[in-house]
């Protein structure tokens, strides 16, 4: 079928209104949980948690992604939610605004850069602490309670080592699957490495380490925890070498006696 010029002017004009819409930043370069809890900083994801609860109560559906929002909080209910005392919060929060997003527009390659917290207000024997997030931050800091939902906030609280919570997280991702797709997970020693944010040379070490104590602390204080089998792969004549392991979801919550 050759185009008529109607056809063909049809089609400029459609790609010209698709040039003017706005562009949608389709990839994260940063992973936003990793940036958030840099170092490990347990503290740091508990305080997004809490501002998470915070900024379910603020309608951003109409506020442009670059618009500032301004919370006035009240310290000691922060404070009594997340655990954390009055001087961990204002360390946590300073290390906070150090951090940086950075997006890439998978069309043009347009790169945007945005702090994590722009301003927070401490004042010493007052109740009230200011916070001012961008309205694309606050967007993503709420979507991180949905990786929770399986959870109790509380237990979530109780939660005291940060490879727990990063376990924890994949845990309740995992657990939101679709109905029809397994509850598991297949990861090598390299990402489990690259999970935990550590550089163990051996599954032996990082099993002992790492994956033992977060089991022991999830089955201890979590709705949810996990089982795990191991992989091993026969290379040459040696002995197997690790391959991966299958993390599997378990409910940890206690099943009721029958008298």
């Amino acid at each position: 079928m050759i185009p008529t010029k109607a056809n063909i002017a049809k089609f400029n004009k459609q790609k010209r209104v698709e040039k003017k819409k706005p562009k949608v930043h389709q990839k994260i370069a940063n992973t936003f949980i990793e940036n958030a809890i840099a170092n490990s900083n347990l503290s740091a994801l508990k305080t997004l948690y809490y501002l998470s609860t915070v900024l379910t109560e603020v309608d951003m559906q109409n506020m442009k992604d670059n618009k500032i929002i301004g919370l006035k909080i009240d310290k000691r209910d922060m404070l009594k939610f997340t655990e954390l005392s009055a001087g961990t919060i204002v360390k946590t929060v300073k290390q906070m605004q150090q951090t940086s997003i950075t997006f890439i527009d998978a069309v043009d390659g347009a790169i945007e850069g945005m702090s994590l917290l722009p301003r927070y207000y401490f004042v010493p024997n007052k109740n009230i602490v200011e916070v001012d997030l961008y309205v694309r931050i606050a967007k993503m800091i709420v979507n991180v309670k949905k990786n929770y939902t399986p959870m109790n906030i509380k237990d979530l609280m109780n939660i005291k080592k940060a490879h727990s919570l990063r376990l924890l997280a994949l845990l309740c991702r995992i657990a939101n699957y679709d109905k029809d797709v397994a509850k598991r997970k297949y990861m090598s020693l390299d990402e489990l490495n690259a999970f935990f944010g550590v550089n163990y040379k051996s599954w032996n070490m990082l099993e002992k380490s790492i994956l033992l104590p977060v089991k022991e602390e999830l089955d201890n204080n979590s709705k949810i925890s996990f089982v795990y089998d191991t992989n091993y792969e026969v290379l040459g004549r040696g002995r197997p070498s690790f391959k991966n392991i299958v993390i599997n979801v378990i409910d940890n919550n206690p099943k009721p006696t029958l008298f």
